[in-house]
């Protein structure tokens, strides 16, 4: 019987040192401005992708920034593969923190460790919101409301409804057909800043983007 409770108890101390282990093994959800003080370890990051590319080998090159306006961090994933993402996707990606080229970086061993939080455009918010926080949507797809105050041939300026701020929207001409000035629209466009104008511009231009009307003008 003796032998028996050993057994149990064994048993029991091994079942709580696996579960203790596997936590202590978990990687640690981390911002990207403490990236460069975890090298070597494995880590959970979440940002809003303003670069990517893939590269002739195959694999993929995901510049993310943090979703704060404070911090602005910016830190490249390297995925061993390819996921489709867009300017402005919210991610998630669990990899280990190294250094190459003096830059630091996330290596992910596979892509299926990226998960796409929150699609850009699945996001709608009003263009107040995108004037009180430029730094933090900047270089990303964006989905904006707002009203359209003046109509050229190529653009138009786009307003909140309290008329507090505006901004120019740079678009085809095959875009400004189906809206007119006073009508309330929702805006899918990347938002840039302009260093020779000292501005920011929304520019609809992917096949991403559009512009859709919410409420037609009286």
């Amino acid at each position: 019987m003796k032998f028996k409770y050993i057994v149990v108890v064994i048993s029991l101390v091994s079942l709580i040192l696996l579960y203790i282990l596997s936590g202590l093994s978990q990687p640690t959800a981390i911002p990207l401005s403490k990236v460069p003080t975890n090298e070597g370890k494995q880590v959970v990051v979440r940002g809003v992708v303003t670069r990517y590319q893939t590269t002739t080998f195959g694999s993929q090159l995901i510049t993310i920034r943090d979703t704060d306006s404070v911090n602005t961090s910016l830190i490249t994933l390297y995925v061993e593969g390819a996921l489709p993402v867009e300017y402005g996707d919210l991610v998630q990606a669990i990899g280990t923190v190294q250094q190459y080229n003096n830059e630091w970086e996330v290596a992910v061993s596979n892509p299926r460790f990226v998960t796409v939080l929150q699609k850009w455009g699945n996001h709608s918010f009003p263009l107040w919101q995108l004037a009180q926080n430029p730094a933090r949507y900047v270089d990303t797809n964006v989905n904006v409301t707002g009203m359209i105050q003046t109509l050229s041939s190529s653009s138009f300026c786009l307003q909140d409804t309290a008329g507090t701020c505006s901004l120019s929207v740079s678009c085809a001409h095959s875009k400004n057909t189906s809206f007119s000035k006073g009508d309330l629209v929702a805006v899918k466009a990347r938002f840039l800043y302009n260093q020779e104008t000292l501005s920011y511009t929304l520019k609809v231009a992917d096949a991403a983007h559009d512009i859709v009307v919410l409420g037609r003008s009286s």
